[in-house]
């Protein structure tokens, strides 16, 4: 990387790439994921990067706004040197000096070279620097501020007082460059009021600028060029020349926020209705030219009379340090002088199932955006998101389906769940609304309101059409299941404590550890598993054949039980943290406590340790980080706005279907009678379904599928797989999947239907 880039008759040489200024570098994590681990990039925003220019030279001085860094000079070889001067700096070109010192030190960041200018009683450092002076004040017997300039290394006289204007009972630099300062001072109406001088470094005296009319009335801006001082009041610009101050000239610019004459021009910004672009006004008088699209911060004098500033150019949203000088012909110019990176968009809110994350993205709108990840074969994701949607006056709930409020939680079936309410306090109970929305091709949105008036609800996890909500009304908490499909809470009354997966529904059972599973389908107790702990579980997580609970609030006996080896797996959390946020994977629990976040891989039977992020942006489960339920992987978000995908080492669990939606009857003709769904606990590289006559025994490929996340949706039409129409009556299915990571054997499920409503078309057989 280097600097180059050549800037008014001043060559001024500044980079043309320099990394990133506009975000923090990633915090290496302690050791890499055993498991594999992914970056995605932090999605650039449209906002201004946050940094403040400070000082221009062949580099320039740049504090980064954003992560409180330390202001850092960027020099024209890309290099980066720290130079955090405090509260205050005065500078000249490439020259930085720290005014909070007792003893002035100036550094030269181009040459390295450094000075030390002594400190002088009863003298205090000002923020202004000439190539041989530097200037300091001293308050006299009246507590009138007295200026000095004293000499530098290459300086012979070492104190010369500054004379030719009146008293000055507070005064700041505004600017200054090698030849002089504009200053700003504050009096008494009685000694002159409120005004504007300028500070000529060879002569060393004050010289009294123009007013407005009204003895005290101040200008609103005023701004130093290298030909010009200019002073604005609201909408009236006077112009100064610096080398004969009885050249006057004025001019009108309308209501700017920022000015700074460059040649024989005034630039300047608008604030006045929709328009913050930055345009050029001749001092003569004369069409105004129009230069840069928006500006962010202050525009500063470089050593060769060029204007510099954090902008963007007309038409183009780009972020960089353009600078405004002057051609040949005396005619305004903007040239790049220093590429930025674009300041990344804030992330919040992530959710994570069968491989498919999403996250929010806060910049000038909200958008939901949604990425893929692999799963087979080695962990990938794809930079570009796959979908997105944008908060826009057409589409104005996008933002919702991954709620900052309430949580969110992806359903493992193409859809993410958010839950919000438009009030600011609920103290007395709001109306809560999940956002629904399904990111595949055609998906539609939904809403379901939450019954009662809520203080508080939120997302605890999503399997398929069934969500898992907590809520708060009246001061008590209680758990809520929505069925999304149909719109409308279930007539469940969970326990204080639930996990979901798919269509069943664990609560406990008794005060000994046995946990029932009631299939929200038909409202039955199907299933109970004995955790082995003895207790009725406070805290209890379900994915698939796994188990995660706790014996009381503070996480006393916490420990995870696998179904199908018996095993009951004690955690290490109450040695660590009584406190913190768990989420249960297949096969591995997610801790986050204090800032931290750990992987724990339960696959051996024993909790182990795997991975340590010490880069958490923290935020609970669904906020700062997610787990892939259905499958082997979780996401967390970065410091620095990346998302961060890592594996876990280890076989997954077979392949199973979880839920299922498959009437007795499938109705060829019928708009609402003739769709199948299964639901997969994870997802699947190709599938199968065919129907098998009990009397012929002859079997029909119905259709066929290719890879499929989270669930096979079928739509049958009455004709198998090459077209044929199939005949009425009884069938037994059959579907055939394979596991997508190659993990346990192909899964086969069963059952039964009758096919109705086929008709045969002339010279097409029948299958049987």
């Amino acid at each position: 990387m280097r600097l180059s880039r050549a800037v008014g008759a001043t060559a001024l040489a500044l980079a043309t790439s320099i990394g990133a200024l506009g975000a923090v570098p990633s915090n290496a994590t302690a050791a890499p994921a055993p498991g594999g681990e992914v970056v995605l990039a932090a999605e650039p925003g449209l906002y201004a990067p946050e940094v403040t220019l400070r000082a221009v030279g062949k580099g320039m001085l740049l504090q980064d706004r954003r992560n409180g860094k330390p202001t850092s000079w960027q020099h024209a070889d890309g290099r980066r040197t720290p130079a955090d001067c405090g509260p205050g700096i005065a500078a000249l070109g490439d020259e930085v000096a720290c005014t909070s010192a007792t003893d002035l030190k100036i550094r030269n960041f181009d040459t390295g070279a450094t000075e030390s200018v002594p400190a002088k009683e009863n003298r205090t450092w000002a923020s202004a620097v000439s190539p041989t002076q530097v200037l300091a004040y001293e308050k006299d017997a009246n507590s009138r501020y007295v200026l000095h300039l004293l000499g530098r290394a290459n300086e012979p006289r070492k104190d010369v007082p500054v004379t030719g204007a009146g008293p000055m009972g507070s005064f700041a630099v505004l600017a200054s460059d090698a030849r002089g300062a504009l200053l700003q001072y504050w009096n008494t109406a009685e000694e002159g009021g409120h005004g504007h001088r300028y500070l000529d470094y060879a002569t060393a005296t004050l010289r009294e600028l123009p007013r407005p009319s009204g003895v005290n009335a101040p200008y609103n801006k005023a701004a130093l060029g290298s030909k010009w001082i200019a002073m604005v009041q609201f909408d009236d610009a006077v112009m100064v020349s610096r080398t004969d101050p009885s050249v006057v000239r004025t001019m009108s610019v309308p209501g700017p926020e920022r000015i700074i004459p460059v040649g024989d021009w005034l630039v300047a910004d608008t604030t006045r209705g929709w328009d913050d672009s930055v345009s050029a006004y001749p001092v003569d008088g004369g069409t105004p030219r129009p230069l840069l699209g928006k500006l962010d911060g202050p525009l500063l004098l470089g050593p060769d009379g060029g204007a510099y500033g954090l902008s963007t150019t007309i038409g183009s949203g780009r972020w960089g340090i353009n600078g405004i000088s002057t051609d040949a012909q005396g005619a305004p110019r903007v040239q790049e002088a220093l590429p930025l990176t674009p300041r990344p968009s804030d992330r919040r809110s992530i959710a994570f199932a069968q491989g498919d994350l999403s996250a929010l993205h806060i910049d000038q709108i909200d958008s939901v955006m949604g990425y893929r990840v692999s799963v087979k074969g080695p962990l990938s994701v794809a930079q570009a998101p796959f979908w997105r949607c944008d908060t826009t006056r057409e589409d104005p709930s996008c933002e919702h389906a991954a709620s900052r409020r309430g949580g969110n939680a992806a359903t493992g079936d193409g859809r993410i769940v958010g839950l919000t309410t438009e009030s600011t306090s609920c103290t007395e109970g709001c109306v809560y609304t999940a956002y629904v929305r399904d990111t595949r091709t055609g998906g539609a949105q939904r809403t379901v309101k939450l019954p009662g008036a809520l203080q508080w609800a939120g997302v605890l996890s999503a399997s398929g059409r069934h969500v898992l909500i907590r809520v708060q009304e009246k001061g008590t908490e209680r758990l809520l299941v929505l069925d999304i499909d149909a719109g409308k809470p279930l007539d469940i009354k969970p326990a204080s404590t639930a996990g979901l997966w798919g269509s069943l529904l664990w609560q406990p059972e008794g005060d000994k550890g046995v946990v029932a599973a009631t299939d929200l389908r038909t409202g039955q107790v199907t299933r109970r598993v004995d955790l082995g702990s003895g207790c009725r579980p406070y805290d209890l997580r379900a994915t698939g054949d796994w188990f995660y609970s706790t014996c009381s609030a503070e996480g006393a006996s916490a420990a995870a039980y696998h179904v199908p080896s018996g095993k009951r797996i004690p955690v290490p959390f109450i040695a660590e943290s009584t406190h913190g946020a768990v989420e249960l994977g297949d096969g591995y629990l997610a801790h986050e406590v204090h800032g931290r976040l750990q992987v724990y891989n339960l696959r051996s039977g024993t909790a182990v340790k795997e991975h340590l992020v010490d880069d958490f942006a923290a935020g609970g489960p669904g906020i700062g980080f997610a787990v892939d339920r259905f499958g082997g992987r979780l996401a967390h978000l970065g410091q620095d706005e990346t998302v961060h995908v890592i594996g876990v080492t280890g076989a997954t669990s077979p392949l199973a279907v979880i839920d299922q939606s498959v009437p007795g009857t499938l109705d060829s003709k019928s708009t609402t009678g003739r769709q199948a769904r299964w639901w997969l606990s994870k997802p699947a590289a190709s599938w199968k379904l065919l129907v098998r006559n009990p009397t012929s025994g002859i079997s029909t490929v119905v259709r066929t599928g290719g890879e499929t996340r989270g669930v096979i949706d079928l739509t049958w039409d009455g004709k198998d797989q090459a077209g044929r129409t199939v005949a009425n009556g009884p069938y037994e299915w059959t579907l055939l999947v394979s596991p997508a990571d190659g993990r346990g054997s192909p899964l086969t499920a069963t059952g039964s239907v009758t096919l109705k409503g086929a008709t045969s078309q002339a010279g097409r057989p029948t299958r049987p």
